[in-house]
């Protein structure tokens, strides 16, 4: 396209990657997206139908300009996470070259620009614990201002310009820092005010998510913030495992990166273009073990993949006198990892759903 390098959408990622510099600016691109920075490593982007004048009276004419989501597509937020941020900017490039037409209202978040510029999970605090108001109970710290200022930026983006209440959805991308029995799997949280639908796993599955596991424990991840303070329709995906920047076999994603441009594109995200009807298997949370003293102890060896089942009676941690017993006839165990700070959790406990 013409005047590429003027295109915001196609430096995302190397001005984040290369510049401290985060302004504070807006205009529209090349590809006729309007785009708002509220933060380094923050676009705000409305598809171009939306951002002609309100004196052009041919909008209301014109297919996709009513969109009908306020959409959140994160990633990053774990610095060392490289194969999300590298769907996500391919997603940017083929908007700016005219490839994938946006036909939704999206804010792109890169979580933690300072850990992704390091190469490392996070620098001083692990972001992805610092939500749903968590910031207020640390020590000031970048993470910390972070944390607070996405959250800030969320509020005002879900708070519309318009006045029109749209659906709210929003995508938090990570891989896992350990091998999973389901390299592609979700989280998606519920509180008892909104319950994920039937529907909303079965379009996480057709995006060839291997595994679902729901939850209504109270969280401090991003994905559960979005949920329960805006009802939005909310997930963490983890897709495979840590790798460096040009070391990800995006075949492997081939699934999610399609069904997230049918979706942005005004499509639907579970529409399959083969139209095979997947099935992700379902799990649920029955137990968080937390780490509570420097005593704990957890009996999971290093190397133990994400979803490792374990049958009844199975001693899994020792804390002090405290200890956590597997009670169902099987439990799986995700996210196994006992060198969390105390008070975080050191593994999530599953059973069929």
């Amino acid at each position: 396209m013409a005047h590429a390098n003027r295109s915001v959408l196609r430096r995302w990622l190397s001005d984040v990657r290369e510049s401290r510099d985060a302004p504070h600016d807006e205009g529209i691109d090349p590809c006729g997206v309007r785009w708002q920075r509220h933060a380094e490593g923050v676009l705000e982007l409305t598809p171009a139908a939306s951002a002609r004048s309100t004196h052009d009276t041919n909008d209301t004419d014109t297919p996709g300009s009513a969109h009908r989501y306020d959409a959140i597509l994160s990633c990053g937020i774990h610095g060392d996470e490289t194969a999300p941020i590298e769907i996500v900017d391919g997603i940017l490039r083929d908007i700016a070259d005219g490839q994938l037409t946006l036909r939704e209202r999206l804010l792109v978040v890169l979580g933690n620009p300072d850990a992704v510029r390091a190469g490392k999970r996070y620098l001083e605090y692990d972001l992805n614990r610092l939500f749903q108001g968590a910031h207020a109970k640390r020590a000031e710290s970048p993470a910390v201002q972070r944390a607070r200022e996405l959250e800030v930026i969320v509020a005002q983006y879900f708070a519309g310009v318009d006045g029109v209440r749209r659906q709210r959805r929003h995508i938090d991308m990570h891989t896992a820092i350990r091998p999973s029995l389901f390299p592609r799997f979700a989280v998606v949280p519920g509180t008892a005010q909104h319950v994920p639908s039937e529907a909303w796993i079965d379009t996480l599955a057709a995006a060839e998510i291997e595994a679902v596991m729901r939850t209504e424990q109270p969280s401090v991840t991003f994905s559960y913030y979005t949920c329960a303070r805006f009802g939005a329709q909310s997930c963490t995906l983890e897709l495979g495992k840590v790798a460096p920047f040009g070391q990800n076999d995006l075949a492997n994603f081939a699934g999610i990166d399609a069904a997230l441009r049918r979706w942005l594109s005004g499509g639907e995200m579970g529409a399959r273009e083969d139209g095979k009807v997947l099935r992700a298997q379902r799990f649920r949370v029955a137990a968080e073990i937390v780490r509570r003293t420097d005593a704990f102890v957890l009996d999971v060896a290093a190397d133990t993949p994400n979803f490792t089942p374990y049958p009844a009676g199975t001693v899994l941690a020792r804390d002090g006198e405290n200890t956590y017993t597997v009670s169902h006839p099987e439990e799986r165990i995700v996210f196994p990892n006992p060198n969390v700070a105390n008070g975080l959790r050191a593994g999530v406990m599953v059973v069929p759903d």
